[in-house]
């Protein structure tokens, strides 16, 4: 099974990468949360393995990487929280600025036999966002 799983950036002629474009595909799924003032998961698409998680207005987003074994009655309940003893976010994304991801592996995945590279190689399938701050922010995720 090979680890490097996330399509490749771009090349130029002259086959030097080029690290400032993203990879060239087209999007999977593109998802918008207005004002993400409580926690919520997005799951992920089966076959994403990178995303571009854009913030916008208010003091950003805090992201989390949630687990398959999160549910609303396990803790921590498949949320993020953004501060306070209780923090537990993974990632802050600044209000009017892009982040890519390759998405994290969770588990072992199953080896070969299907299709989905998220179930083939054990990627995280879903990711929690909520404000940064006390201020309203939005959030867009495309995946690829």
């Amino acid at each position: 099974m090979t680890t490097n799983y996330v399509n490749p950036v771009p090349r130029d002629r002259g086959g030097a990468e080029l690290h400032e474009f993203p990879a060239p595909v087209r999007a999977q799924v593109t998802t918008m949360r207005e004002n993400a003032v409580a926690s919520s998961a997005l799951a992920i698409g089966p076959n994403t393995s990178s995303l571009e998680v854009y913030a916008f207005g208010g003091q950003g987003i805090a992201i989390r990487w949630v687990a398959v074994t999160e549910t609303p009655s396990v803790a921590p309940r498949a949320s993020v929280v953004a501060s306070g003893l209780g923090a537990n976010f993974d990632h802050v994304i600044p209000s009017g600025q892009v982040r890519r991801f390759a998405v994290p592996r969770e588990t072992q995945g199953l080896g070969t036999g299907t299709l989905q590279i998220g179930s083939t190689i054990g990627l995280y399938q879903r990711i929690a966002a909520v404000n940064a701050g006390i201020v309203p922010s939005s959030v867009l995720f495309v995946e690829y």
